[in-house]
């Protein structure tokens, strides 16, 4: 049983196991990454207090916009390029880093630029000048994830992944109780961050020592810049549709509606990863089978099942738990996000399905054809909150992010109905009784928190079982 189990996941046996285990070890990383990171935002609050605080994401909410440059949509197109095996392999990775290299030369006159021009505060621009260097690293290592996926050998990159985050807490520590302010903090993110990268290239070093320079052709990187571009205006836009409901509702509300918004917006955060890392999973498989079309389908359909099969339950646990929820992250000062936790909940089931279908665009390379999708709900999206927002505070933002998710999803089906004819078989009704009998069996435990999720869990996937649903099925053959 154990070496089943080792197999399963540490080896790719079979096309659904290999999405499995790739989800498992991408989903595990972020998970612990996203708690690490969670450990110090918390410790930096309580020990630098608000002002400081204030500084230190100025720079890192800035660093974090102008990192789009750098990066600017190549990491899926190398993954892409990697998977389909069309060139050797060292001119495809000297191609994309002497690309990359280049992009961040361009973008430090912007940063600079920048920083004088819209920072007021002196201390955020002595941090923006550490971030730059964490931004490289941070981003370099991003790409070189790519050489992992492509292999589908995820377990590495979730260690890679998992020991970043982890080195940027114990330094965090360090520093936030040795010198108590965000300069020094941000010498924590740069330490972790290097270390996480010299811990990849390390394990990559074999396919990364030699002259990148050597492969640098600039018609070359205009043909990666022409094919991800449409990835990398998506990404401003994705972060404009992150932060604009922030910014409206300061501008209307007080700081208090601020906060209680973020709580929930942050509980929303650390669940994106998990779609995120499910579409991660299949973006390489997708790719190897995109000129067989009913292969395509039925990895689509897979992952569409896959996707209910875990955010059915976990929309259903967050909002008719959602006061517990709060209670055990933030206390009772939070009770006021509430009814803006259950609103934003909806997003979930959305965010699964959509992330999986962008990948598919992008595999098609029909993702700029999202583009104008990706602005029109940015539109909508700003006009809703600057409607709305003066009249019902955070709620509305709430709602409208749920909305957002829910027009992103319809727009991507309606383009993947449109190359690929898509039919999608799905188990639905499974998880939407599985998950109603789930939250009627713990509301009634007089349990712990963490104890009603953990039995929450069990049953669900018990009753699954018991009900023989194919997608657990498939899970579950390799063990069988």
């Amino acid at each position: 049983m154990f070496k089943k189990l080792f197999n399963y996941f540490f080896k790719n046996i079979a096309e659904e196991q290999t999405i499995v285990k790739n989800y498992f070890w991408i989903t595990l990383s972020r998970f612990l990454s996203s708690a690490f990171r969670a450990i110090l935002v918390i410790l930096s609050f309580r020990i630098l207090g608000p002002e400081f605080q204030g500084s230190f994401y100025l720079a890192m909410n800035f660093m974090l916009i102008i990192s789009i440059i750098p990066e600017f949509g190549i990491v899926p197109i190398f993954i892409r390029e990697l998977s389909k095996k069309e060139k050797e392999e060292r001119e495809i990775i000297g191609s994309f880093l002497s690309t990359f290299f280049v992009l961040f030369i361009i973008s430090l006159p912007l940063i600079f630029l920048g920083k004088e021009l819209l920072i007021k505060d002196d201390l955020a621009k002595k941090i923006i000048t550490v971030l730059t260097l964490f931004i490289f690293f941070d981003i370099f290592r991003e790409i070189l994830f790519s050489l992992f996926r492509a292999q589908e050998k995820m377990e590495l990159q979730a260690l890679s992944l998992s020991l970043t985050n982890f080195f940027i807490l114990i330094f965090g520590i360090y520093f936030l109780f040795t010198y108590k302010n965000p300069f020094h903090l941000s010498f924590a993110y740069l330490l972790g961050s290097s270390l996480g990268f010299l811990i990849t290239f390390s394990l990559l070093k074999e396919k990364l020592i030699f002259n990148y320079f050597k492969f640098f052709n600039y018609q070359k990187s205009l043909e990666i810049l022409n094919q991800s571009w449409p990835i990398g205006i998506a990404g401003f836009i994705f972060l404009l549709i992150t932060y604009i409901d922030t910014l409206i509702l300061g501008h209307f509300k007080t700081t208090y509606d601020v906060g209680i918004y973020n709580s929930v917006v942050k509980i929303n955060e650390f669940l994106y990863a998990i779609p995120t890392a499910l579409a991660m999973a299949i973006f390489p498989k997708v790719v190897k089978k995109i000129k067989e079309n009913e292969e395509v389908l039925k990895i689509i359909n897979f992952a569409f099942n896959f996707a209910l099969l875990f955010s059915l339950p976990m929309l259903f646990g967050i909002f008719f738990l959602s006061k517990d929820l709060i209670y055990f992250l933030y206390g009772e000062k939070y009770f006021d996000a509430n009814l803006a936790l259950k609103l934003i909940s909806f997003s979930i089931p959305f965010n699964f399905l959509f992330l999986i279908l962008v990948d598919t665009l992008i595999a098609l390379d029909k993702r700029k054809e999202l583009l104008k999708f990706d602005i029109l709900v940015l539109l909508i999206n700003f006009i809703l909150n600057l409607i709305f927002v003066p009249i019902f505070s955070y709620f509305a933002s709430s709602f409208i992010t749920s909305l957002s998710s829910f027009l992103s999803f319809i727009f991507g089906f309606y383009l993947i109905k449109k190359y690929l004819h898509i039919k999608i078989s799905l188990n639905f009704f499974n998880y939407l009784i599985s998950s109603s009998l789930m939250i009627i069996f713990v509301s009634f435990l007089p349990l712990h928190f963490v104890l009603k999720v953990f039995v929450g869990i069990l049953f669900y996937f018990l009753y699954l079982w018991l009900l023989d649903d194919k997608t657990l099925k498939e899970i579950l053959k390799p063990l069988q």
